[in-house]
């Protein structure tokens, strides 16, 4: 019985995470439009400084795990260079868009980061719950068809 408790009450946590993680990446969207469109910002540029700002704020963390890292590093070196060329440059074609697309055609392409996040937890990393997480990914693909019309 504790079985069927733990599923209801993870419905809340996970509605709330879901319009959390939405609600910041709409909002975010929405800020780099308005950087890159209305203040002229460069997108390489503002991927500079957004990157400089994390160095900043995680040097002190790397420090303190430094063990961590260099085992880190050694046992996925390639991966860590793939999406150190990758992510930035997804995130300059993304601001790149925003300087000449209006953001209500690019925010549900950002949108989607979020359904691929579930559909490689479900099926790459086999995190279970799979009827829970389609059911999630529905909304997730109602919700960008919403952003994608307009309504």
């Amino acid at each position: 019985m504790s079985g069927n408790t733990g599923q209801k009450n993870s419905f809340l946590p996970s509605l709330l995470l879901g319009l959390g993680a939405g609600t910041l990446i709409g909002g975010y969207t929405v800020w780099d439009a308005y950087t890159v469109s209305v203040l002229l910002f460069p997108p390489l540029l503002l991927d500079y400084a957004a990157n400089f700002g994390r160095c900043v704020l995680l040097t002190p963390l790397a420090i303190k795990r430094r063990e961590q890292i260099n085992i880190l590093w050694k046992q996925h070196k390639l991966p860590v260079l793939l999406i150190s060329v990758f992510s930035p440059l997804a995130y300059i074609l993304v601001l790149y868009a925003l300087t000449f697309t209006p953001v209500i055609y690019v925010a549900p392409t950002r949108e989607i980061s979020v359904l691929l996040s579930v559909l490689l937890g479900t099926f790459l990393l086999k995190e279970g719950d799979m009827h829970r997480r389609v059911l999630w990914g529905t909304v997730i693909v109602c919700g960008i068809g919403l952003l994608s019309t307009g309504s």
